[in-house]
């Protein structure tokens, strides 16, 4: 397996901790691991950016129009970090039902033929017990969907792996809300 993915949002949002978990996840495949993280202003709410790449390559940042998979934690920044993904790349990102995304990004997404799912991650974090939670929820959402090459036993186990024991249970229903959101959405 080789991919590329890059993880947004905006600091307190767990972007650090969804690298560590893909990383890991990496590790536990038996794959060469290679990431790299920005951190614009991340204690004040601003921009968090991990490039993560899983399989054989040769350096560490994902280069524009190269990603596979684009998980955004928050709908800005999906608008600044879309510019990452691949032709018929994978956008998993963050957003309340109804909010939808204007008509040049949308005829951008045709064009680039990248395939956007959105889940209300928020939403489903405050349901499983905390908002801390809402990256592991998207994470679980993707995972649902079948479109991506991670499976769910394998993402449990890592969560097992990494989270601090006081998160451990959010963190796993979160996940599990988050999967069968997914698995729910590919049936309609």
């Amino acid at each position: 397996m080789n991919v590329q993915i890059i993880l947004a949002g905006i600091g307190g949002q767990g972007v650090l901790f969804s690298s560590r978990l893909f990383s890991e996840l990496g590790l536990q495949l038996g794959l060469n691991v290679m990431g790299s993280e920005t951190h614009g202003m991340s204690q004040r709410g601003g921009s968090v950016i991990a490039h993560l790449k899983l399989g054989q390559f040769q350096s560490p940042l994902v280069r524009r129009g190269t990603a596979d998979i684009l998980y955004s934690f928050e709908k800005n920044e999906t608008y600044r970090t879309l510019k990452f993904l691949r032709e018929g790349g994978l956008c998993f990102t963050n957003q309340e039902s109804g909010e939808g995304f204007d008509n040049k990004v949308l005829s951008y997404l045709k064009k680039k033929n990248i395939a956007i799912l959105a889940y209300d991650a928020t939403a489903a974090a405050l349901k499983s017990g905390s908002i801390l939670a809402t990256n592991i929820g998207l994470i679980g959402y993707s995972v649902g969907t079948g479109l991506v090459p991670f499976k769910h036993k394998d993402l449990t186990k890592v969560l097992e792996l990494t989270s601090k024991k006081k998160n451990l249970a959010l963190n796993l229903r979160a996940f599990e809300l988050g999967f069968r959101e997914g698995k729910l959405s590919q049936r309609s």
